[in-house]
């Protein structure tokens, strides 16, 4: 087919599939694209962690029916903005209005009326104030105030997917921090050189550039929901084919980056806090039940070497969290229906954790049977690294290969 001939290594549809917003760690789009394209008939795809959308996006481009569901709050955002059908000119419209508002507002704003929050809550402001200087923290706080004020919940979605990305940058951010975009802030400046209102209408259009779904012609469905993989709200053999990529154990912490963007949303670092204790692969222990279960899991994923107490408490936990989504996904799939799984493998205090192993074993458990594994490099520009406090050198524990898993429901 010509409109699928490869160029340069991607085909021209392929190519389309843009992201519209920074995302640590997404999975490859060719992965999902690949895969979708070669059904002869529309299916219903799931992704139970859906991070910004990339499965959603490329089945909806193939005419599938997607539901993707994530617990992280600017995730749902990104992913619902772009699996949208843009109407280019109605958001332009919405920004310039948004903008010529906030900087009325931002005029007469007191500094200290320039938070996202409440007085009472102490805790953000002091986030707030340490990550954003005094000009930025007024352009923000009007910003925000008007971009809720848009009716259109369409609309409103991109106008908050450029607001976040004014925030989240490797470098050229309206915050204080540097390495957003990998999750890694650290701060390395008292006052930044560059303001939202300047920059608004041309994140704009960076966003509106990388929209897939413009001209309305695809038949393909998508939906996205904030809920927990561990417990899906579908019923019973309802999905065709399951394409996801797990939280790799202590890689990324999504929410450490994205609560920048997400304080001026109205969330507090609280309930961020909260959220992110909860998240699957948290680096938080667990003592429940089926002990000796997740024991003889973890033994082949570390290959009998030994952890700290601490880090072999996270393993359990990430184990406990894999078998709750992997039981679900086993229920919500069709008998002959089929799941990819992107995996990532961990170093832990030096110890090298085969997470694939870890899903290989909790799907057999659960009636899902191993037809392919094969792993990928990642490319040079897709690596990163586990936080700080994963011990050693750094950059030798840097992951350089995940696995790709298709499993079926016999």
């Amino acid at each position: 087919m010509d409109a699928m001939r490869k160029q340069g290594g991607l085909t021209p549809g392929l190519r389309s599939i843009r992201p519209i917003h920074p995302f640590p760690a997404r999975m490859a789009a060719s992965i999902a694209f690949n895969e979708l394209q070669s059904r002869g008939r529309p299916l219903r795809v799931l992704d139970p962690m859906a991070g910004s959308g990339t499965t959603l996006v490329s089945a909806k481009y193939h005419g599938h029916y997607a539901r993707g569901f994530d617990t992280d709050p600017l995730a749902v955002i990104l992913a619902k903005a772009w699996c949208l059908d843009c109407r280019e000119d109605p958001v332009r419209t919405a920004a310039a209005c948004v903008l010529k508002r906030a900087e009325l507002v931002a005029s007469q704003m007191r500094l200290s009326d320039s938070y996202p929050c409440p007085k009472k809550d102490q805790e953000t402001r002091a986030f707030v104030r340490y990550w954003f200087d005094s000009t930025n923290r007024r352009q923000l706080a009007a910003l925000s105030q008007e971009i809720r004020r848009v009716r259109d919940d369409e609309i409103r979605l991109f106008l908050w997917c450029a607001f976040s990305r004014l925030i989240i940058a490797k470098q050229a951010s309206v915050s204080l921090a540097m390495d957003l975009s990998h999750s890694r802030p650290h701060r390395v400046r008292t006052r930044s050189d560059i303001h939202p209102f300047s920059r608004f209408l041309d994140v704009v259009e960076t966003v509106l550039s990388a929209v897939t779904f413009k001209d309305g012609i695809t038949s393909g469905r998508a939906e996205v929901e904030s809920a927990d993989a561990r417990e899906l709200p579908l019923f019973q053999e309802s999905i065709d084919l399951v394409i996801t990529s797990p939280p790799y154990l202590n890689a990324i912490d999504y929410i450490r980056c994205h609560k920048f963007s997400l304080v001026w949303m109205g969330y507090s670092i609280s309930s961020l806090r909260q959220l992110r204790a909860s998240n699957i692969g948290a680096e938080v222990g667990f003592n429940g039940s089926d002990g000796d279960a997740q024991d003889a899991v973890i033994n082949q994923m570390t290959a009998g070497k030994q952890l700290p107490r601490r880090q072999y408490g996270m393993l359990r936990r990430y184990v406990n969290d894999l078998q709750a989504v992997l039981k679900e996904v086993s229920r919500v799939l069709v008998t002959g229906g089929k799941a990819i799984f992107v995996v990532g493998n961990s170093t832990l205090r030096g110890v090298y954790v085969k997470n694939s192993r870890a899903v290989g074993l909790i799907c057999q458990q659960h009636g899902l049977h191993l037809l392919l594994e094969k792993e990928r490099q990642l490319p040079n520009n897709r690596r990163y690294l586990p936080p700080p406090s994963s011990g050693g050198n750094v950059l030798q524990n840097r992951m350089r290969t995940e696995v790709v898993m298709t499993l079926e429901k016999p």
